[in-house]
């Protein structure tokens, strides 16, 4: 559950919600300035399906202290069961697909992979997650590489070189020329974006969201900024329709609510979705 203090209770976005924000992202993807790579579909279901394991968990908001959880301060034992699941689940719909979702549950607890090395080491309890899943990406993306398929494989033996790198040294090589890299830097932008709706009550959350793959080859920084309630603008503009309307249900409760968790439960139904429509334009002119 991604939890947001408001002015006189909080907002609750389930994961699998913000995760189908991202989804509708990914579906708009590309335009002048960044490029949508063919195929498509694994990603678009790697966006879709990221949290897909949180699903059961999300069905009711849950408290320690005496204040709502949110995803960020989870401790390790259920948030390693719920990633272990979803990546199950994708993985077993789509081989690259779950190659990219495990790369991004593992990369939240190993700097992203180099993308955030402000971020601490891996903690020790998630070592063993970090390993597995690494062991797990090296067995999927060799699956991709000699299994049959219809079509040409979407993933190359630099691939298999820039995995090795990424868990050995958390750098991409030199001379990296696969896709692999710049799709996973695009679900992390995508995730980026939705959370950056989902985070706060009055977005964006995030001012900026780098490393996202351009058609020059470079990377962008986008950054969304608030025009209007329930508008916005974001530079470089992403997509290939303008403007793009997305839309995420949140639920709001009060501070009353949070005697005990059967209380906030009924509170939380009670409340009812409100579905938040989103404007995203490209800069003005």
């Amino acid at each position: 559950m991604i939890v947001a203090e408001t002015a006189d209770g909080y907002q609750f976005v389930t994961q699998p919600d913000h995760a189908a924000l991202a989804g509708q992202f990914a579906d708009a993807w590309g335009g002048e300035s960044v490029d949508r790579p063919d195929p498509f579909d694994s990603l678009a279901l790697a966006a879709y399906a990221h949290d897909t394991g949180w699903r059961a968990y999300d069905r009711r908001p849950h408290l320690t202290d005496g204040e709502p959880v949110d995803f960020r301060e989870m401790p390790a034992e259920p948030w390693i069961g719920l990633y272990d699941e979803g990546i199950d689940a994708v993985a077993g719909m789509d081989a690259y697909a779950g190659l990219l979702v495990s790369m991004h549950g593992a990369g939240l607890r190993n700097r992203r992979y180099g993308l955030s090395p402000e971020w601490p080491e891996t903690p020790p309890e998630y070592r063993e997650f970090v390993d597995r899943e690494a062991e797990r990406q090296r067995r999927l993306l060799g699956a991709l590489l000699h299994g049959e398929r219809d079509g040409p494989a979407p993933v190359t033996v630099a691939d298999r070189d820039l995995l090795r790198s990424l868990h050995h040294a958390r750098r991409v090589p030199e001379g990296y020329d696969g896709r692999l890299w710049a799709d996973y830097r695009r679900l992390q932008a995508w995730d980026a974006l939705s959370l950056s709706f989902c985070i706060t009550d009055t977005p964006p959350g995030y001012g900026e969201i780098g490393a996202v793959p351009t058609t020059d080859g470079d990377d962008a920084t986008l950054s969304p900024t608030r025009v209007a309630d329930g508008e916005y603008r974001v530079a470089p503009y992403p997509f290939g329709t303008a403007p793009l309307e997305a839309t995420v249900p949140v639920r709001t409760v009060g501070e009353g609510a949070l005697a005990d968790e059967e209380t906030l439960a009924r509170a939380f139904y009670d409340a009812g979705r409100e579905l938040r429509r989103l404007t995203l334009r490209p800069p003005a002119e």
